[in-house]
């Protein structure tokens, strides 16, 4: 029925095979099996006239965006730049791979219309990366077994050559299969496109009830390592973006078209928040032992604690002098020609004299010292985020200095007239991995009559420490309160569907699969990988899942019978001696030939009766009973998964 196979430093080629990214879709439309019409076969022609079986393809390439095209070409270009023997594999390979976009291949490949138990109806498909992904599959495999020379007369099996972390071609494999996935998502997408299509034109209006793709709108602002950003605006490149742990991790943004969506509202020491997200995107919660269930946006309940994640603290780090002035000035300082000036004023202010005591010596004007002739930038320019955490750290602390206060609890919270400046604290305090809450706003009235807006930004005092306080104040208020509760997670206080349907963006992050959106809130991406970084019984490692799927706590799969039998819609357990799998399907009891010996014609439309499907020899090999029971191969992995929906086909499309 499949494979699960852990690796430790190295990853077997053969092992993921070359049907790359080989995976499935489906989608639940607002219509029953009451509103279908009595004769099935102008579906099926419908759907097959739409997408391309077997070898065929579209001849003038798919509709997909060309911003998607664009980026699956860089990215095959820069696998073929440094393997030209890719191109050579297959005649007009460039041309090839997009037309094959919206395609759905041969073998156990194939299209199904379903009922499930409520009578309601689904789309499901199974596809994976086509002819592209062969190649590079069988181009990697035979480079495995070269690379290993000599060594791989000590394996059981040739085909058990594999590529070993760090070195000349691992990395470039990884990236080859990582393309390949992509490739093979996008094709499911475009495929279920055109089939949502083409059953519009035949059936009564619809919508869609179950995602096929769990996204976010365009205006979500993402945590990445330049600061956060929306994420319609990191669409189509790679960057730096915060996973689980803490970590940097550089994954590709992508756009999946338009979606309806969902508003989510969340709530954290009184302030709220909406995000908009697809029905099926996933999320992270946390209950109060710790313990992770993964749910989707419609799962959400009232009262759910999001997941947050936060950066790993820099290398401990002392405040440096200069860093510490600059930070200073930039607060409680002043221009003065065309020089900056520091201005302390009472005994507070003065505290921080030691660190100007390399400048000119203080002068005296009423109740306040300057200090003169200091750098114009110190008081009109902010620190490249660029600089060394230990320079953003010191100027942070200056600038705390200057414009921050510590309450009687211990928060602490900085304030400032101009909202950019705490944007780029937060920035800064990403980096250097200090956690912020939210920009909040006190109207306040100056020496005049009219209210001006005053921000407040405040610091995760769990991510400080004494010595980041420079005023004596600022620090015994800090340490009287080291018990303060801090709340770092976003609780759900509603979710209700909208009338938006707009387009929609994620991230694809390997082997963690999450990335984190501003104010820490960490959420899960939309990708499957047959090869994962995964963390099982205390270890880093290589899971390769071949006709396997992710079973993990909450995870949503698929579990598709054969063309003549019942497909589950399944929640993973999470099991750790499955390294949290199950199987992918029925898998087959005899092959392709033992199969067209044993059944004739007779056979397969007495096993596919009630199916709207071909029923002729050229299928014949994909006959039922040529695969093992489902409702055994479902018994039989209780322990991993938990059956959410079950699907019986009424239409099916064979490859």
């Amino acid at each position: 029925m499949g494979a699960v196979i852990p690796t430790k430093g190295a990853i077997i080629p053969a092992a993921v095979g070359v049907d790359i990214g080989c995976g499935m879709n489906a989608v639940r439309l607002s219509l029953t099996a009451g509103q279908l019409p009595d004769h099935l076969r102008p579906l099926r022609t419908a759907i097959e006239a739409a997408v391309p079986v077997g070898f065929a393809m579209h001849s003038n390439g798919p509709g997909v965006p060309n911003s998607t095209v664009r980026a699956l070409s860089g990215g095959l270009d820069r696998i073929v730049q440094k393997h030209p023997a890719i191109l050579r594999m297959q005649k007009n390979v460039e041309r090839t791979w997009a037309q094959q976009l919206g395609t759905l291949g041969g073998g156990n490949h194939f299209i199904e219309l379903c009922l499930d138990e409520n009578q309601d109806v689904w789309v499901m498909l199974h596809s994976g990366s086509r002819g592209i992904g062969n190649i590079i599959g069988r181009y990697f495999i035979e480079l495995a077994r070269k690379d290993m020379g000599r060594h791989l007369a000590n394996l059981p099996d040739r085909d058990l050559a594999y590529l070993q972390e760090g070195a000349e071609h691992f990395d470039d494999y990884v990236t080859a299969v990582q393309w390949a996935q992509d490739y093979a998502m996008t094709n499911r997408r475009e495929m279920m496109r055109l089939i949502l299509d083409a059953l519009a034109r035949q059936l009564p209006p619809f919508t869609l009830t179950h995602e096929a793709v769990n996204c976010l709108a365009g205006e979500t602002m993402v945590m990445t390592r330049s600061g956060n950003r929306a994420i319609f605006e990191l669409c189509g490149g790679e960057h730096e973006l915060l996973t689980s742990g803490g970590k940097w991790i550089k994954a590709p943004v992508k756009s999946f078209n338009k979606q309806p969506l969902f508003a989510i509202t969340l709530s954290r020491s009184g302030v709220l928040k909406t995000i908009y997200a697809t029905a099926g995107h996933g999320w992270i919660t946390r209950n109060q032992i710790g313990t992770q269930t993964h749910k989707t946006t419609i799962e959400l309940c009232a009262k759910d604690r999001l997941q947050s994640s936060f950066p790993l603290r820099a290398d401990a780090m002392i405040v440096d002098r200069d860093s510490v002035a600059r930070g200073f000035v930039y607060g409680d300082g002043s221009i003065q020609g065309r020089w900056a000036v520091a201005n302390f004023c009472g005994r507070k202010d003065e505290a921080m004299l030691p660190f100007f005591a390399d400048k000119e010596s203080p002068r005296h004007y009423a109740h306040t010292k300057r200090i003169l002739h200091l750098p114009t930038e110190w008081k009109t320019e902010l620190p490249s985020l660029d600089s060394t955490p230990n320079t953003l750290y010191s100027w942070l602390a200056g600038y705390f200095a200057a414009d921050g206060d510590v309450d009687r609890t211990g928060r602490p919270t900085l304030a400032s007239a101009k909202r950019s400046n705490l944007e780029y604290v937060r920035q800064l305090c990403t980096i250097i991995g200090i956690g912020t809450f939210g920009i909040r706003t006190r109207m306040r009235k100056g020496f005049g009559e009219v209210e001006t807006p005053l921000y407040l930004l405040g610091l995760m005092r769990g991510d400080l420490c004494p010595g980041f306080f420079l005023i004596e104040n600022h620090c015994l208020r800090f340490i009287d309160g080291r018990d303060a509760a801090e709340r770092r997670g976003w609780n759900v206080v509603r979710v209700e569907p909208t009338d938006r349907v707009d387009e929609v963006f994620c991230a694809v992050v390997e082997g963690t699969h999450s990335f984190t959106l501003e104010d820490n809130i960490l959420t899960s991406n939309c990708h499957h990988n047959y090869v994962a970084v995964e963390r099982h019984f205390g270890e880093d490692l290589f899971i390769t899942r071949k006709g396997a799927i992710r079973a993990g706590v909450g995870d949503l799969g698929i579990i598709p019978g054969s063309m003549g039998a019942k497909s589950y819609i399944v929640r993973g357990k999470g099991e750790p001696d499955s390294f949290c799998s199950c199987s992918h399907g029925a898998g087959r009891r005899m092959s392709r030939g033992q199969a067209k010996k044993k059944f004739d014609q007779q056979d397969l439309i007495a096993q596919t009766a009630g199916v709207e499907c071909r029923k002729d020899d050229g299928v014949l090999d994909e006959i039922p009973g040529a695969y093992k029971p489902i409702d055994e191969v479902m018994a039989n992995q209780a322990d991993l998964v938990e059956v959410a929906h079950t699907l019986k086909q009424v239409v099916c499309v064979k490859g």
